[in-house]
């Protein structure tokens, strides 16, 4: 891990907003955030179309069998209306998904609204405990890494850090089941048992995943809250505080961990929302039923509606979480807001 000079982290920078005539700054900000965030998820709907038709087969392949006729293949064709052009299979998949008809799936009937209503809340469950654990040790260990800086609990955490990146989640996933299955065989650690039928059960499932989701992300936490930690020594009111006689323990936690918290905090929100992307990964590896594990079966399905819908659920959620986050960055640090 190297050290950023001084003035060299901060909030990410983003494209300023224009200005709209008449309107109140924070009113622009939301605006230009919200058609930002719809030109995103507009381009989604299309990579999500794509990509899942330029998959090797068809839902027809999944339904006809591999053994069945010419006229039976062109009749569930023609009822799935895959003979149409790909331009008009796009607008009326589009039409029906903002009119809110996701669909239904081919492979067991159901509706796709209602199977990733089941499985939603799963997949948020496991990002908010896997982004609990990433910064209960990323931001506190940057924070500790900094203040001792050169020595050894510093270089510990950059260690750390490092492993933590090197490892993919899922192999990190694999290892701990391993190990969890040899010292401890009757822990949890494949399966999922829901909040409402066992809380106890609920909690033991979701830990391991957790952990293998948390550990690996923290890293980053941990090397942002260092650098920014750093960045913030250099500045004149630590140096104020210290010639003033506070310890440089105090004046980290009384100035120093809020000034460097903006930057870390846009990083945490936008790991929330890589975390649910992982979770595709994560989900297949501890046989969690979220909504990663629901996009894996149904692309190896060629069940195109649920999809495609969950590609651009994940990705609303995104767009979602990152809007969340820049609307909290001026609250946390009140310079960005002004500016």
């Amino acid at each position: 891990m190297t050290d950023v000079a001084p003035g060299a982290l901060g909030a990410p920078r983003t494209a300023r907003p224009p200005r709209f005539a008449g309107l109140p700054p924070i009113v622009t900000f939301v605006l230009w955030r919200v058609l930002r965030g719809l030109g995103v998820l507009f381009a989604l709907s299309l990579i999500a179309f794509g990509l899942v038709h330029l998959l090797p087969g068809s839902p027809v392949d999944t339904l006809a069998g591999p053994y069945s006729d010419a006229a039976t293949r062109a009749k569930l064709t023609e009822d799935l209306g895959l003979n149409e052009p790909l331009p008009v299979q796009y607008l009326t998949w589009l039409g029906n998904t903002l009119r809110g008809d996701l669909g239904t799936s081919v492979f067991n009937g159901l509706p796709v609204r209602e199977l990733i209503g089941e499985r939603l809340p799963n997949t948020f469950e496991l990002a908010i405990f896997a982004t609990i654990i990433s910064a209960a040790w990323g931001v506190p260990a940057g924070a500790i890494a900094a203040l001792r800086r050169g020595r050894g609990v510093d270089v510990a955490a950059r260690s750390a850090t490092f492993v933590g990146l090197a490892i993919p989640v899922f192999v990190f996933g694999v290892g701990l089941v391993l190990i969890f299955s040899a010292l401890f065989p009757t822990w949890p650690t494949l399966g999922f048992v829901s909040f409402a039928d066992d809380p106890m059960k609920n909690l033991q499932t979701m830990i391991l995943p957790s952990i293998a989701l948390g550990l690996p992300l923290g890293s980053t936490l941990c090397r942002y809250m260092r650098s920014s930690m750093l960045e913030v020594y250099e500045q004149d009111f630590i140096r104020t505080a210290l010639a003033t006689g506070s310890t440089k323990l105090q004046a980290t936690l009384r100035h120093g961990v809020r000034n460097a918290a903006a930057p870390v905090a846009t990083v945490a929100g936008l790991q929330m929302a890589g975390i649910v992307g992982n979770s595709i990964l994560i989900e297949n590896v501890f046989a969690i039923p979220g909504i990663g594990q629901l996009t894996v079966s149904a692309i190896t399905q060629h069940d195109y509606a649920v999809a495609q819908a969950c590609i651009l659920v994940l990705g609303a959620t995104f767009v979602l979480l990152n809007f969340i986050v820049d609307l909290l960055i001026p609250l946390i640090d009140p310079k960005i807001g002004r500016d």
